[in-house]
């Protein structure tokens, strides 16, 4: 496949703007690290939200896709474990949205952060990194980012 870099002031193709960032939620279930790849393809990481606002537009537009599945968004402990950080490296801050009783590290191998389903409240478990769920990505407008070339 051909593809071509663009450097343009808008979101990439599919992408929502919201507060000055672009963001997409995508149906095809990928694992945590596959789907932060997708999200890198458009020049961007998986969503992170670090506020009640960006945290409630997020579960919307996840839900407008799929209300039915959990989705991965961009926080993790992989580094240690307790101390979550954003993708980009970042600490948690003093924002969360936990599920009662989470993050709880079930078996000892959840190091990757999701939102439960909406029979749940759409809030934050944390979960196996290796389990196929639709995700949520965002990107900066005007970030490069690969296009196929038709």
């Amino acid at each position: 496949m051909l593809l071509t870099r663009c450097f343009l002031a808008s979101c990439p193709n599919g992408y929502t703007m919201w507060h000055a960032i672009c963001y997409k939620a995508f149906h095809t279930p990928k694992t945590y690290s596959g789907a932060n790849a997708t999200c890198g393809e458009d020049g961007g990481t998986l969503a992170m939200p670090r506020d009640a606002g960006i945290d409630a537009f997020l579960i919307s537009l996840h839900n407008a896709v799929n209300d039915k599945a959990p989705c991965w968004f961009g926080l993790h402990d992989r580094r240690e474990e307790g101390s979550f950080e954003w993708v980009d490296g970042s600490a948690l801050g003093t924002y969360s949205s936990w599920a009662p009783g989470e993050p709880n590290n079930l078996f000892g191998k959840e190091d990757c952060v999701m939102y439960s389903n909406p029979t749940l409240g759409d809030r934050w478990n944390d979960a196996a990194c290796g389990h196929w769920f639709p995700y949520i990505c965002q990107a900066v407008p005007g970030t490069g980012y690969n296009r196929p070339i038709s």
